[in-house]
């Protein structure tokens, strides 16, 4: 899934004519293609997969791909223990716990309420950082928050927002993946080391955030194997692999390009994308309340990412 770009605000910013045209197709590109990582998370649990099993083939997969392009780059991520315990932690806030999470949910929501999990991620954070006295408190900030949540309200309230009375506890498990996200981000921005790189931390979390996935895979008969022909199950796990390598990549490109403002945007194009991709495959058509709570959260996510923060003074 996906990666939240309020992960990464210490990276510098560079930006030159051509990125100023590249980046924004880039952007489109990604949030679209991501968008269909919904969908075929969907499709393989409809058809077998355990969600234990995608999340392994999508975070070691992903991440072994990721660690050639670092090897073709001359970058490896690095062996010491600072580097290996930021890693570990992140590996399981981003990947082992949250995904798993979203998968489960998966074959039971609609992709558009799904990916609507997505753009929560950064106005959690915002809430925990606030919290922690990491930043004073901002009010147009508290208002983009308070944006999201009347999203999700309008989702879990109103009668007919979702196609059955019963899918609300599914949106509250998917909002928990969110939830783990937003604590992953803090983490991130309060524990990250000083001269990490996005590309060989990103490749670390994936590989670690798979292998701390396998012991319960085990003890769970949770593994997706690979077959040939390939199921409907492999054949979506498989492109989610390869679509999480490719977009992890440009993402690094985007974000140290143009930064982690414009690279925000990319949240609310994958929620449309994945309305878009759902009424494709599932003809999932999103009732007038799913549409209110996109522009609440995309309202939201505007509001806390373009706001400057203000740290707390020490």
């Amino acid at each position: 899934m996906p990666p939240d770009d309020s992960k990464s605000l210490t990276l510098p910013r560079k930006v030159a004519l051509a990125p100023l045209v590249t980046g924004p197709l880039a952007l489109l590109f990604m949030g679209t293609v991501w968008g269909l990582g919904f969908t075929l998370a969907k499709i393989a649990g409809l058809n077998g997969a355990h969600p234990l099993g995608l999340i392994i083939w999508e975070t070691i997969g992903s991440g072994f791909l990721l660690l050639a392009i670092c090897a073709a780059f001359g970058r490896y991520p690095r062996l010491r223990w600072t580097y290996l315990r930021n890693y570990l932690v992140n590996g399981l806030l981003g990947f082992t716990i949250p995904g798993p999470l979203l998968f489960w949910a998966a074959p039971h929501l609609p992709v558009a309420v799904l990916t609507l999990m997505i753009p929560m991620a950064p106005l959690l954070t915002y809430v925990l950082i606030v919290a922690l006295r990491a930043e004073k408190f901002d009010l147009i900030r508290a208002l983009g928050v308070l944006a999201g949540f009347i999203g999700v309200a309008l989702i879990v309230l109103p009668q007919g927002s979702l196609p059955e009375a019963g899918q609300v506890g599914w949106v509250l498990l998917a909002l928990g993946a969110s939830t783990f996200y937003a604590i992953q981000n803090v983490y991130i921005a309060l524990h990250t080391p000083p001269d990490a790189d996005v590309l060989t931390q990103t490749t670390g979390m994936l590989l670690f955030g798979g292998l701390l996935a396998v012991p319960v895979a085990i003890v769970t008969d949770g593994f997706l194997w690979p077959d040939w022909p390939m199921s409907i199950a492999v054949q979506a796990a498989t492109v989610m692999l390869l679509i999480n390598a490719l977009l992890m990549f440009l993402y690094v490109w985007v974000l140290r390009t143009l930064g982690a403002v414009f690279a925000s945007l990319n949240a609310n194009i994958i929620t449309v994308a994945g309305a878009m991709w759902g009424w494709l495959f599932f003809a999932e058509a999103p009732s007038a309340w799913i549409w209110a709570a996109m522009i609440a959260m995309a309202l939201g996510v505007a509001l806390v990412t373009l706001r400057r923060a203000t740290p707390m003074p020490r």
